[in-house]
């Protein structure tokens, strides 16, 4: 890789953290739920069935800890639940509430909305 490629790679990352970091205040901000836990939402909500917390870590790109404390925020504040699955009686499984869809939807249009002005302020 060259010295110019390095920079420019640098400088795209930056710009993604930049994004990541005022998309996630803006969701805290008009929703009451960080970009992570928007991610979540969605991901469960999009599954229609009951997901693993596993799973879920592996369709957002969390860590198992970082989806677990996620959880309880979510649980928290009534988003989802957690309910024991029929086949392993360890396992748990995770759904979305009537809430925690509505949550989701009313989000997704401030994430749209705030990618849409991404490409304008990026010049």
């Amino acid at each position: 890789m060259t010295p110019i490629e390095s920079a420019r790679w640098r400088e795209r990352i930056a710009a993604h953290l930049r994004i990541t970091q005022e998309l996630d205040r803006a969701l805290v901000r008009a929703h009451g739920i960080s970009l992570s836990e928007f991610l979540a939402l969605c991901a469960l909500d999009r599954a229609g069935t009951r997901l693993r917390a596993k799973d879920l870590a592996d369709a957002v790109g969390l860590s198992p800890s970082a989806v677990s404390r996620l959880l309880v925020r979510l649980e928290r504040h009534g988003l989802l639940v957690r309910r024991r699955g029929t086949g392993d009686r360890r396992a748990r499984c995770l759904t979305v509430t009537e809430s925690g869809s509505r949550t989701a939807r009313a989000a997704t249009s401030t994430f749209d909305a705030y990618l849409g002005l991404v490409p304008a302020a990026q010049g």
